[in-house]
């Protein structure tokens, strides 16, 4: 089969280093008369109420600003920035119950002085209780009998010692109302302790400032389970093979006549005596959507299926006893954070897995200011290990009237509420380094039962399920598109003719295998991104088995190319909406893996110095730019894997984008590069050397894999064969001069396709130019 080419040696660019903070806005210069909220913030910070009952001496203040101030704005006033909102509020915390901010406050309401910081204020107010409360503590705030179980989140601290010292201060607190330390997990980044509580335990909790946030327990989004039957089958099937995946969640029936032989591992890393609830359905349900990519089809048409690869298993997950329908929740022996690290790093370490599923996520939108422990540590592992994981968008409830959580009917307001607060990703979705994946339907017709007359599927084949959670992800840019990376088939929900909603339906859901074995099921209808996300996963192995050299990031970049929108996508017009509910589309495995006669895919797999440009020569052939009278087009797909740290202003330590030139010498071309301002944004070539790729550079701000395309259908023959790619990085202020991060590792894939040409082979062409790379498996 034909594989990918390898694009020719980058030429470094001698660089300077980008400077200064970035980001800040221009000082107002505005007169010591002129700010309205001279007296507000007077009152509000000279005697600030003491939220924590002598706990400690700390403050954390919420700071509503007009525009972004500098970070040594607030160092200079005694305030270490916490967390920061899309909307410019900043949660800072003061060590000397607002001392320092409170003289800062008198200099400015006497002098005028400090108005570059002041003057972009609009409001400042204690962070108090009301903040401090997360999911589930609606119906406890009032008071409560005995004692209940909580999660404590603790603000990022600067030192291990300084969380150490944050920790003993919620440890007391504890103390004096009787609760108790039920797991502690404490880092100088992630400090998370569960504890037990009386109703006046949580009341202090909330009145401390050392605690983010207090929540219950989180529990992974759930599907509804009302199996249905498919009928008997016949259970001839052949084997492909491929790499494994790693699949963290409950325990798989590893029995199933479909499974058998094809989990390779189910393994526990409970400490002994851990009492596991009896296995439920989600592992062997997810494990199915792994191991038959091609189900759907080879049941329709009768033909054998298609068993591909094999997994290893983690056991993270297992039924709730106080939940209904065996709902699936965490192990309760550790933090979900650190179940998911060490299953990672035992697979990886044990038997050297880089391909990771995890369908398992929160009941909620996640919080851009109190993003999770358990979305940075999969960030980390991603980045430390060199591994792809994969991971739903998660699932927005749909209650019995066919209604999502904002109150939109999921046939009748269609697209509206993917666009809701209450739609947005649920973590670990907002993981800037691993592949998000949100749900399409697959059918669009509910079975055909007796007396089922008037009932609809939500959605149109290949339309969004009405239950996928969408972006954006993190970041600060109003228009970004960096969550979901991509969609694939999940299933979609049925309105009777009643009005109410029918989960499970099996004409319109996933079919998947089933554990259900005592009644001869074999399979079950599912609905969920949980069921999405192995699909994706599924075509990850398959290009890390095809090259088997190829880093985490150069197998994202190749699912990028891959990937296309589904049809139903341009009903939404603007590019950042439509983005933001199908990511760059759905992946497809051929696409992926190779290079044809009318498609060729060339890929660079390396690194650069940080705050440094690299270009890359393009060739372009004559029979490509002469065009065969159709739409021809050029393809860039970069993934990159920046560090990460949850308690910056910045969650990605970095930023890259690419462009391409035309017609342009190519020193020439490093000549201006190099007098490019690293922080001023603006390109100094804005005509049609530039390359018009699309979308714009600006969506990609807040992501690390981006996918950009130019395309033409008249010729330009005129031009020269080759084109150069420009790849910029630029390191966040907080990133600067690290010495743990000198060098960024990257991929990118580059697609010529020019679907009409007949009279030529591209590849054949581009292989005369370019190397075939040794390093790629040659395959039959």
């Amino acid at each position: 089969m034909p594989e990918h080419l390898l694009l020719p040696d980058p030429r470094p660019v001698p660089s300077r280093r980008a400077g200064g903070a970035g980001g800040g806005a221009p000082n107002r210069q505005r007169g010591p008369h002129g700010s309205h909220l001279r007296d507000q913030l007077a009152v509000t910070v000279r005697a600030p109420r003491r939220l924590d009952q002598g706990v400690d001496p700390a403050l954390v203040f919420k700071i509503k600003a007009r525009s972004r101030p500098e970070d040594s704005a607030f160092e200079g006033r005694g305030l270490q920035v916490l967390g920061e909102t899309v909307d410019y509020t900043y949660f800072v915390l003061a060590e000397d119950q607002g001392t320092q901010l409170d003289a800062a406050i008198q200099r400015y309401v006497r002098t005028g002085e400090l108005r570059s910081f002041f003057n972009l204020i609009d409001d400042f107010e204690p962070y108090g209780p009301e903040d401090r409360m997360g999911p589930g503590l609606e119906d406890l705030v009032g008071g409560y009998d005995g004692v209940r179980t909580l999660d404590v989140t603790i603000w990022p601290s600067g030192s291990f010692d300084q969380a150490q010292a944050r920790t003993r201060t919620v440890e007391g607190v504890l103390a004096r109302s009787d609760g108790r330390l039920l797991l502690r997990s404490v880092t100088a980044r992630r400090t998370y302790l569960r504890v037990a509580v009386s109703a006046d335990g949580l009341a202090d909790l909330l009145n401390t400032s050392v605690v983010e946030i207090v929540r219950t327990p989180p529990v992974p989004f759930l599907d509804f389970r009302e199996w249905r039957d498919i009928g008997p089958v016949d259970l001839s099937h052949t084997r492909r093979e491929s790499v494994v995946v790693g699949v963290l969640d409950d325990s798989p029936e590893s029995g199933h006549p479909l499974l058998d032989g094809l989990i390779l591992s189910d393994d526990s890393l409970a400490p002994d005596g851990y009492q596991w609830q009896q296995r439920g359905s989600h592992g062997t349900e997810v494990v199915g959507r792994v191991l038959y990519p091609d189900l759907h089809n080879e049941l329709r048409d009768l033909s054998p299926l298609t068993a591909v690869g094999a997994v290893r298993v983690v056991r993270i997950l297992e039924p709730d006893p106080n939940r209904d329908a065996g709902a699936p929740r965490f192990a309760t022996y550790a933090p979900p954070h650190e179940l998911v690290s060490a299953g990672i790093r035992h697979l990886h370490e044990r038997f050297g897995v880089r391909i990771f599923n995890l369908s398992v996520g929160y009941a909620e939108p996640y919080n851009d200011l109190h993003l999770g422990a358990l979305t940075e540590a999969i960030d980390d592992l991603i980045r430390e290990l060199d591994i792809v994981v994969v991971v739903p968008s998660g699932n927005a409830g749909i209650d019995l009237h066919a209604r999502t959580p904002s109150g939109h009917h999921i046939v009748d307001d269609k697209p509206e509420y993917f666009f809701t607060a209450d739609h947005r990703l649920s973590e670990p979705g907002p993981a800037a380094l691993a592949v998000t994946v949100g749900s399409l339907a697959l059918s669009e017709a509910p079975a055909e039962m007796p007396n089922r007359i008037g009932w609809q599927a939500a959605a149109a084949t290949d339309e969004a399920s009405p239950f996928t959670r969408t972006g954006p992800g993190l970041g600060t840019a109003l228009k970004r598109t960096n969550k979901p990376d991509m969609t694939h088939y999940g299933g979609n929900t049925v309105v009777n003719d009643s009005g109410g909603a029918v989960h499970n339906d099996p004409g319109a859901s996933l079919i998947t295998t089933s554990t259900r074995l005592g009644d001869g099921r074999l399979f079950a209808a599912v609905n969920g991104t949980s069921f999405a996300s192995p699909a994706v996963a599924r075509v990850a192995a398959d290009i890390a088995h095809a090259y088997p050299d190829a880093s985490a990031n150069l197998i994202r970049a190749l699912l990028a190319t891959s990937a296309a929108p589904p049809g139903p996508a341009a009903s939404i017009t603007e590019h950042h909406r439509r983005a933001r509910v199908y990511g760059l589309g759905r992946p497809d495995g051929d696409r992926a893996l190779n290079s044809g006669a009318t498609r060729v895919t060339m890929t660079y797999d390396g690194a650069l110095p940080v705050d440094t440009v690299q270009i890359h020569p393009i060739p372009i052939p004559e029979i490509f730019r002469r065009g065969s009278g159709g739409s021809r087009a050029i393809t860039i797909a970069l993934a990159f894997d920046p560090p990460v740290r949850r308690q910056r202003r910045e969650y990605l330590a970095a930023a890259m984008k690419v462009d391409v030139y035309r017609n342009i010498d190519p020193d020439q071309l490093v000549d201006m590069l190099q007098k490019q301002d690293p922080d001023d944004p603006t390109d100094l070539i804005n005509d049609s050397r530039r390359l018009d790729l699309q979308p714009g550079s600006n969506s990609f701000t807040n992501s690390t894999l981006h996918m950009r395309r130019w395309t033409r259908t008249r010729t330009f023959i005129d031009d020269e064969e080759t084109f150069y790619l420009v790849v910029t990085h630029k390191a966040q202020t907080w990133a600067r001069n690290e010495p743990s991060y000198q060098e960024q590792a990257y991929a990118l894939a580059v697609t010529l396709e020019d679907q009409n040409l007949v009279q030529a082979d591209l590849r054949q062409i581009l292989t005369q130019q370019v190397r075939v790379p040794a390093r790629l498996r040659v395959r039959a």
